[in-house]
């Protein structure tokens, strides 16, 4: 089964892009809209593109529609720029935790919709990390195991999406870390990166997503869609639209707090 990239474009305080592998069921082509609005004044950035065969060499490419515009609960409005094949940008919109922002979508005479309500931003409360020497460990070697810490709100089901930096890498190659707090509303939450190890002198940066449930339940299918599907498998099924049409992709306002330190102390 060959591979489709699924381009996550995440706006963050500038515009960066993951590329995340995953399997899908073979199907006619498909319209990507990935769009995401958070905690910051902008930009932010809607990228459109189409799948022209899951299974063919052409992978995605990108598309031009008619028109773009986010709407908020509150009254304002943006038509967003064109500022290259199929990318679109914001000039004013401003990403405010509580606020709900629709994303409407022109193209061929339809209007393709989706809405996200941004949660409020939950800080880091500590980055912690001790030394691993065990033979063997998730990691499959020796090093720091970072934690991360934050106090979720009590009250409330939240849901969160962790991301790790060493020395500005990104590390997702191995899935996406989600948590929710169905069995721990209200304390403080410790998450581990059992998975990673690092090394004296490196520098970790963690982010702390605050998503909504549909962002959230996106990301799990697209973790139980990464890895490798043996020929014995059944094909998974793709990830559940979030907009009013068979589209594929995710727009999402989100919050976001980061920490970062460098491992100088054994």
């Amino acid at each position: 089964m060959k591979k489709l990239s699924i381009l996550l474009a995440i706006s963050i305080l500038v515009s960066c892009e993951e590329v995340i592998e995953v399997d899908l069921n073979d199907a006619d082509p498909h319209l990507i809209i990935e769009g995401y609005i958070n905690n910051s004044k902008g930009p932010f950035t809607v990228r459109i593109s189409e799948t022209t065969d899951y299974f063919g060499e052409q992978g995605v490419s990108p598309v031009d529609v008619q028109g773009i515009s986010i709407y908020t609960e509150s009254g304002a409005e943006e038509k967003l720029e064109r500022v290259a094949a199929g990318v679109y940008q914001t000039t004013h919109t401003v990403g405010e935790p509580g606020e709900t922002y629709r994303l409407e979508v022109q193209r061929d005479g339809q209007t393709i919709s989706g809405s996200s309500t941004m949660p409020a931003p939950i800080d880091i409360t500590k980055l912690h990390y001790v030394y691993d020497d065990r033979e063997f460990n998730p990691a499959g070697e020796a090093g720091y195991e970072v934690s991360c810490y934050f106090n979720d709100p009590g009250g409330l089901r939240n849901y969160y999406r962790l991301r790790i930096h060493r020395n500005g890498e990104l590390l997702d190659d191995e899935g996406l870390y989600l948590y929710d707090d169905k069995f721990s509303d209200g304390n403080e939450i410790s998450y581990t990166f059992f998975d990673r190890r690092f090394q004296f002198g490196d520098t970790i940066k963690v982010d702390l997503w605050s998503l909504d449930e549909q962002t959230y339940r996106y990301y799990e299918q697209l973790n139980e869609l990464i890895g490798d599907f043996g020929p014995g498998s059944a094909a998974p099924g793709n990830p559940t639209s979030v907009y009013d049409q068979d589209v594929l992709g995710v727009f999402s306002a989100y919050a976001r707090n980061s920490l970062e330190f460098s491992i100088t102390v054994e």
